[in-house]
């Protein structure tokens, strides 16, 4: 957050759970966290999940990360069973573990361009979670752009992650922004964009 800061930003809180409406803002960003554990409270606030909605529909930059990707699913899927309805921006539920499903450092590149910058950006990153997006497809047949290709520390083949619709950019993988500071900077510079096309013609 620091570097953000840094670049000319100006963070605005606010609760996804308590307020009824958006601040007066460029972009959001969802970080991470647990989003299961208030699953009734997030679900229960239509008025703010709404809200979102129509922000990312007038092109509002939305970067998310593990925990804001489960908000911006259909729905989150707890380890009770209930299935609480999300913002249902990106395809799929998010289904929770009683195990981790994933735990480690990462290597990102970019194959399209995106509010993170242009195609072939590379960062670091890790995952720790316990969820699973089920019900979106392994690559872009069913009309959702997957622009990261993500190589796991831990071993294994690089898989197409990093779910785009429109200016909104969701993925499992926490990203370090030191490890590329161009890509902080092309978060806030995605986020002026947005503003400046976002506002009406005088």
């Amino acid at each position: 957050m620091n570097r953000l800061r840094a670049l000319g930003a100006e963070l605005v809180n606010f609760s996804p759970i308590r307020d009824r409406e958006l601040p007066e803002i460029d972009g959001l960003y969802f970080g991470g966290g647990y989003p299961e554990v208030f699953a009734r409270e997030l679900s229960a606030n239509g008025a703010m999940l709404a809200a979102i909605r129509s922000f990312a529909t007038r092109g509002g930059v939305i970067y998310a990360e593990c925990g804001g990707l489960m908000y911006l699913a259909d729905a989150i899927r707890t380890l009770d069973g209930a299935l609480w309805p999300m913002a249902a921006i990106v395809p799929g539920v998010a289904v929770m573990s009683d195990r981790l499903r994933a735990l480690g450092y990462v290597e990102v590149e970019t194959r399209a361009d995106s509010i993170l910058g242009p195609a072939r950006t590379r960062f670091r990153g890790h995952q720790f979670r316990y969820s699973t997006l089920e019900g979106v497809g392994v690559d872009s047949a069913d009309g959702i752009d997957r622009v990261y290709s993500v190589a796991p520390r831990w071993g294994g083949a690089p898989f197409a992650e990093g779910y785009r619709i429109g200016n909104v950019l969701a993925s499992y993988v926490h990203a370090h922004w030191a490890s590329n500071p161009t890509v902080a900077e092309a978060l806030v510079g995605s986020c002026a964009r947005s503003r400046s096309a976002r506002q009406p013609a005088a």
